[in-house]
């Protein structure tokens, strides 16, 4: 049998070329079919992605709306709270400031009549209006705490700040130009300003202090009474600053409003919350079932159409495989698995169409003869 088909003409070369391209056909075609089935698939998973991305940003969006509009309702509370509390902070403010005068009017009625009395001492007496001061006491007369830090900074300003300044001034501006004459002239000139000021201060002393110093005295204690006045003013400010009862200052009505909006408040949250589990036990499925209803249809006939690609690429498979058995029985054993592909074949039909051989074998042998 082997030696009738090598001597065979090239009508059996045609009959196995034409075997081998439907074979290569069945190929082609497999190939086309995992394309489509690839390309399916891809359209598939962008499908199922898609329809559970819009489920994702449904429920999202769905679930903001609802929020949104309870914590509207939650702010605009807040809001109105905070109204009513700066309402009744400021009532509370300013009846707090009547109940302080109304407690401290006799200190304050007294302090007043301490004044006068302590101007028209003064007055009466001939001494200067500065002299009721409290810096005067503090230069001249220092007797209670904060008079000594304010006399030693007086005197820090007066015998150190003003003679550097001066100095400066005489350095700088006055004897730019005379360096020669600048250390004595400063000298001189700082010299006079702090004589001048002591001499201020003794006249003071002399004029005032010592021809008045009964006066001062007298005033000196109507001070240290306007003082202790003060201090017991400030005291009964704190205590009533530190008073918690707020039942004395008629502030019910801010009460009771804000009562009225805490229950609001708790209510709106109570609704809020019930809105949520709603949405999470009902309403998220609701979504899903109607976004699924409008998609699904034409995810499942994808879903099909690559079921029924994948039965046929099975029974092409099944039909390619069957070829290439029958090609494998009926022409490899013969003429060899390297002359079993439809290039080589055509190469041997060649040589027998030009006349080079006119048999299978002379073809064949004229092929290897080539070297190719």
């Amino acid at each position: 049998m082997q030696e009738s088909v090598f001597d065979e003409n090239v009508d059996y070369l045609y009959q196995v070329q034409t075997d081998l391209e439907a074979v290569e056909q069945l190929k082609k075609e497999m190939n086309e079919y995992r394309i489509q089935e690839k390309n399916l698939k891809k359209s598939i998973a962008s499908e199922e992605k898609s329809i559970q991305d819009e489920i994702a940003q449904t429920i999202k969006r769905r679930k903001n709306e609802i929020e949104k509009v309870y914590d509207d309702q939650i702010e605009a509370n807040k809001a109105k709270s905070k109204a009513v509390w700066n309402k009744r902070d400021k009532t509370k403010s300013k009846r707090i400031g009547e109940r302080v005068s109304y407690e401290t009017s006799e200190l304050a009625e007294e302090n007043r009549q301490l004044q006068v009395e302590l101007r028209t001492l003064f007055k009466a007496r001939h001494l200067p209006s500065y002299s009721r001061s409290g810096l005067f006491y503090a230069l001249f007369m220092t007797k209670r705490a904060w008079e000594f830090p304010v006399l030693i900074l007086s005197i820090l300003i007066a015998y150190v700040a003003v003679p550097m300044l001066v100095y400066l001034i005489c350095a700088g501006a006055l004897f730019k130009n005379n360096t020669k004459d600048l250390p004595l002239m400063c000298t001189l000139i700082v010299s006079a300003v702090l004589f001048l000021i002591t001499l201020i201060y003794v006249i003071i002393i002399n004029k005032v202090k010592i021809r008045h110093y009964e006066t001062l005295l007298d005033g000196r204690h109507i001070r240290d009474q306007i003082a202790a006045n003060k201090r017991q003013m400030k005291a009964i400010r704190n205590k009533i600053n530190k008073d918690k009862d707020d039942s004395q200052y008629g502030l019910d009505k801010y009460d009771y409003k804000l009562d009225e909006l805490d229950k609001e408040l708790s209510d709106i949250s109570a609704e809020k919350q019930d809105a949520m589990t709603v949405f999470e036990n009902e309403t998220k499925q609701v979504l899903t079932n109607e976004i699924n209803d409008r998609r699904l249809g034409h995810l499942e006939n994808m879903k099909a159409r690559l079921d029924s690609l994948e039965d046929s690429m099975a029974l092409l498979d099944e039909d390619i495989q069957n070829s290439l058995l029958a090609v494998a029985n009926n022409y490899g054993a013969i003429l060899g698995k390297e002359f079993c592909t439809p290039e080589r074949v055509a190469d041997l039909i060649s040589l027998m169409e030009d006349g080079t051989a006119d048999t299978v074998s002379e073809a064949i042998a004229a092929y290897k003869g080539a070297g190719r």
